[in-house]
């Protein structure tokens, strides 16, 4: 099922802003983005789905949002 993930930061400029792939949950999700895009191997990242960071596997629906968020640190 082809899933839109928005990219921001530094990673969006490996990625471009927004872009769609077919997957069905989010270990594809990384297998695909680390096959398409070989920045991402070296780079950590988080994913959130509709807006909560996620850390396993879950399964995605074409209704998802998903964001590729950038390493933060706090202050």
């Amino acid at each position: 099922m082809a899933v839109k993930i928005e990219a921001f930061g530094q990673l969006s400029e490996i990625t471009g802003k927004a872009f769609v792939v077919d997957v069905r949950d989010t270990d594809q999700l990384t297998s695909v983005l680390r096959d398409k895009y070989h920045a991402l191997t070296n780079i950590k990242y988080l994913l959130a789905v509709n807006r909560k960071l996620v850390t396993g596997n879950i399964q995605l629906d074409a209704t998802d949002t998903i964001a590729l968020l950038p390493p933060y640190s706090g202050g």
